[in-house]
């Protein structure tokens, strides 16, 4: 019988966000399952977060902090965490953004779920008490989301079977990232999580749990800005991308679904948000995406 004590490393990406990241920490902190070491990603913070860090946390053990020479987003952040956790020897790493907080008990309860999930993600709600409608299905064929407003847990279920990701709080096995890599740096920002935990489930069950909380410390937000909308449209190429390579890409679905977003974006998102460089920046993430060109822009 293998008696092995599991050790667990959280990661936490963070940009300029010096007020609410200490929450973030003190709440992996005081986990009831203790983790067993935090791997802190800045990605080059202009907001004093290196300092604050050096005065609070400089003699914590349990905490290694990393601080990237520029901004590489939420995707170039947990690319390098995972690795350092990964190299680190953790048997289970748990991404975590810095402005979450899990409850004391959030860590508990997924490992409680381990037997049937090597990828697990809890729920969520933001500071105006909205409970987060991730229960989702990916359809490779037509290159979409089907949103099932957690229908599972209206029905009693305590949790639910997914095949996507989501970087606030998902809980992956190493074999899994061994299997899989490291989160594609390419993305920068949006679909990265969507697209690692679609890779995921080829391998294992992704699950959503009903029960195990996070706290969003701000409200979701169903507004775009210019530089989202640049690279919701752009790293629809990078998910074509990944779509042929496990023969699951549909030429026609594919258009059909980049015209419909292209058109969403550049009009319903530009009037809910109130800002019409958003159809410039859609119209530059589209020719970017067929040029294949995947750099970074801020």
């Amino acid at each position: 019988m293998n008696n092995k004590v599991e050790k667990i490393a959280a990661i936490v990406v963070t940009f300029n966000r010096k007020d609410l990241l200490p929450k973030c920490l003190e709440g992996i902190l005081t986990q009831a399952r203790p983790v067993d070491h935090i791997f802190l990603i800045d990605n080059a913070s202009t907001d004093g977060t290196k300092e604050m860090i050096e005065n609070l946390y400089k003699d914590n053990p349990l905490i290694t902090y990393i601080r990237l020479s520029k901004n590489s987003g939420s995707a170039g952040g947990f690319h390098d965490g995972v690795k350092a956790a990964y190299d680190w020897g953790a048997d289970w790493i748990w991404f975590l953004d810095d402005d979450v907080v899990p409850q004391p008990d959030c860590l508990h309860i997924m490992l409680n779920y381990k037997h049937i999930s090597q990828c697990i993600h809890p729920n969520k709600i933001d500071i105006e008490k909205n409970e987060f409608m991730f229960e989702s299905i990916f359809d490779p064929s037509i290159g979409r989301m089907t949103f099932l407003n957690n229908i599972s847990f209206k029905h009693g279920k305590d949790f639910s079977f997914i095949n996507i990701g989501c970087f606030e709080g998902m809980l992956i096995h190493r074999d899994i990232v061994s299997k899989i890599g490291f989160p594609d740096k390419r993305f920068f920002m949006y679909s990265d999580d969507t697209v690692y935990g679609f890779t995921a489930s080829l391998h294992t069950n992704v699950i959503f749990i009903r029960d195990a909380f996070l706290h969003k410390e701000i409200a979701f937000k169903n507004t775009a800005t210019p530089l989202f909308s640049y690279y919701a449209i752009r790293n629809q190429f990078l998910i074509k991308e990944y779509l042929k390579k496990y023969n699951l890409y549909n030429k026609y679905w594919f258009t059909l679904n980049l015209a419909i977003f292209v058109f969403t974006a550049s009009t319903k998102q530009a009037i809910r948000s109130r800002s019409f460089k958003i159809p410039v920046y859609v119209l530059r993430g589209l020719i970017d995406g067929i040029k294949g060109a995947f750099y970074e822009i801020h």
